[in-house]
């Protein structure tokens, strides 16, 4: 017994050693498993400039396009991580003719799938800014990453005339429409939404919903454009960019819809402050914050933001990067989309992120 005794009061450091390790080795896997979707930084490209960001996720990948080659084409990039975005899989999916009216200044692609295509509707011109319009490819399948083909240029031919920004957008009927920035008479850039017959056709009149109305969306010139579409309950709301996009006061409005018709300009009320705009910190500036889009985490629980902002204070299109932030929603329905978080804070990376652990 004595024997017995001596061995095993010999091994009790190596047992309790051992019932320590195991202890902190699975409070560590607990940790790791609340924060196994890890954490990333803004801005999500500083490879290079990557102004008029989109980005979804679908099956899998997180799918990122900006203008990112302005007198080349448009890429498509994917990443199964937001943190990964600048370093993920690139794919060029229109190279850009020499010559022609959608050959340079290719500008703001955005990617909607629609039945069971997908559609990269995009600005470009001949050079001369002044004969922008809107273009859209389809994809060859319901695949996102599979070849694109030129399908048509997408116009009012009632008011063809200079088009940037174009997004699509279902209304509560399930009606599809066009959103885009228009010039208006007299008063710079504005927002008009058209109703479409299909993912390449205007088929009907296009209508005024928003032009530059308040001192902020005047900045240096009158300007509402980039419209985006967020939806949630009985509401609609047009979240647009003011201001020219290379001031610091380039900032996010915002149209509320609460049950009228779409095409109806009534039916849209708008804030009279930016819902979204530059932020100077000790921590850091973020100046510009624009163009935005919306995408939903991995798991479709949070809502997020991107967008392009910049860090210099100084009249320039240089520099505007991607961005992105998770929003929240107030008391009333409307969105909170917060402050800019200034380059290199870091993060929690949207929620169903899958890493390996």
């Amino acid at each position: 017994m004595k024997t017995f005794l001596k061995t095993i009061s010999g091994k009790i450091p190596t047992i309790l050693t051992l019932v320590l390790a195991v202890s902190i080795f699975a409070a560590g896997q607990s940790k790791q498993s609340k924060t196994a979707g890890g954490t990333f930084t803004n801005p999500l490209v500083t490879s290079q400039d990557s102004a008029d960001p989109w980005l979804f996720y679908h099956k899998g990948f997180y799918y990122f396009t900006a203008t990112l080659d302005p007198q080349g084409g448009v890429w498509l990039w994917r990443s199964r991580f937001l943190s990964g975005l600048d370093a993920g899989e690139k794919k060029k999916i229109y190279d850009a003719p020499k010559d022609g009216l959608r050959s340079k200044q290719i500008w703001a692609p955005e990617l909607h799938r629609v039945g069971r295509r997908w559609y990269l509707y995009f600005t470009a011109s001949d050079g001369t800014d002044e004969n922008h319009r809107i273009y859209v490819l389809e994809s060859r399948s319901d695949n996102p990453w599979d070849e694109y083909d030129y399908k048509a240029r997408v116009f009012d031919p009632r008011q063809d005339g200079w088009a940037i920004d174009a997004t699509v957008f279902r209304d509560r009927k399930g009606s599809l429409f066009m959103a885009w920035c228009g010039h208006v008479s007299g008063n710079g850039n504005g927002i008009y939404i058209a109703p479409m017959s299909n993912p390449w056709t205007i088929s009907g009149k296009s209508i005024l919903i928003s032009q530059a109305d308040f001192d902020w969306e005047k900045v240096r010139y009158p300007i509402n454009e980039a419209p985006e579409i967020l939806s949630r309950g009985d509401n609609i709301f047009l979240v647009y960019s003011a201001s020219d996009t290379g001031t610091p006061d380039y900032a996010l409005g915002m149209l509320v819809n609460s049950g009228g018709d779409v095409l109806n300009p009534s039916s849209w009320k708008k804030s009279p402050r930016p819902v979204f705009s530059q932020y100077k910190s000790a921590e850091g500036n973020v100046f510009g914050p624009g163009h935005n889009s919306f995408f939903k985490s991995p798991d479709g629980r949070e809502d997020w933001l991107i967008y392009h902002g910049k860090e210099s204070g100084e009249y320039t299109y240089g520099g505007r990067r991607a961005r992105a932030q998770k929003f929240n929603w107030n008391s009333d329905g409307t969105p909170d989309f917060g402050r800019p978080i200034p380059a290199g804070i870091a993060a929690a990376s949207p929620s169903g992120e899958k890493r390996k652990r």
